[in-house]
């Protein structure tokens, strides 16, 4: 099985690539982050090649990063030049997945709006969708874009606080990267349900201070309280990949994040 996957160097690309080379499967990588050459908003894929393709380049990164007004313009633009580029190219073409999130049914958001038409383009072409659910489990940069674990205990190994931008009240649904790499392989490998778009989540929500105090007590670090009050996403769950379930539980994948964050 050879694989495109397109994002392949991102925060979610990276491991998913090395599972489908721990499967036996031949990845064809491209991301824009790599060589600037390998731009998918505009590039012609070479798709004789490859029997998959995989989906995952997006104009991503944390909360603070999509809701930011002054950034809508720039990521609407981006991604529907992705949705244009490359669905235009997969339609009829190759057996394909669409990486979309929970944030489709909350179009609030530029990000929210640009994946649900994703979905329904890629149901249109016969494609399959994956909603991830706040994607955890690699140490990130510590920038605008990173997400909330990942700055949580970037925060509490080099400072030996978390100081938290909310109060924590906010509801989430965390997933371990190990194991939406396994969801992504198992929708397209499913040959029995009828369905295009299905869950990659832990089903259980936590609370964002649960998440702080967890690390804190894995590291020492003290809790610094917002002010501001989170915000609750509009989602719902549409039902898991068929044969697939959640490994990591929340615990064990921040352990492996403060063992890395420490090294």
């Amino acid at each position: 099985m050879i694989n495109l996957v397109i994002g392949s160097d991102g925060f979610i690309g990276t491991p998913f690539c090395k599972y489908l080379e721990s499967k036996g499967e031949e990845v064809v990588r491209f991301d824009i982050a790599t060589k600037k050459k390998e731009d998918a908003r505009t590039v012609k894929f070479n798709l004789r090649s490859v029997d998959r393709v995989y989906f995952l380049a997006w104009d991503v990164g944390g909360s603070k990063y999509l809701f930011r007004k002054d950034l809508q313009l720039s990521q609407l633009k981006w991604n529907l030049s992705l949705l244009e580029n490359v669905l235009g190219q997969l339609e009829g073409n190759k057996e394909f997945l669409f990486v979309s999130s929970q944030f489709a049914d909350d179009c609030d958001t530029v990000y929210g709006v640009t994946k649900k038409m994703g979905e329904v383009w890629t149901e249109l072409i016969k494609g399959k969708c994956v909603r991830v659910w706040n994607a955890y489990g690699v140490m990130e940069k510590n920038n605008v874009k990173s997400h909330v674990i990942s700055d949580f205990v970037h925060q509490a190994v080099t400072t030996g606080k978390i100081k938290m931008m909310t109060n924590g009240e906010e509801w989430r649904q965390f997933t371990h990267v190990d194991d939406l790499a396994r969801a992504f392989h198992a929708a397209l490998n499913d040959k029995e349900s009828n369905k295009s778009l299905f869950d990659a989540s832990s089903y259980q929500w936590v609370q964002i201070k649960q998440v702080a105090k967890t690390i804190s007590k894995l590291t020492g670090a003290k809790i610094i309280y917002g002010t501001a009050e989170g915000r609750n996403h509009k989602a719902y769950n549409v039902g898991r990949v068929p044969g697939w379930l959640p490994e990591v539980s929340l615990t064990a994948g921040i352990k492996r994040m403060v063992a890395i964050a420490k090294q």
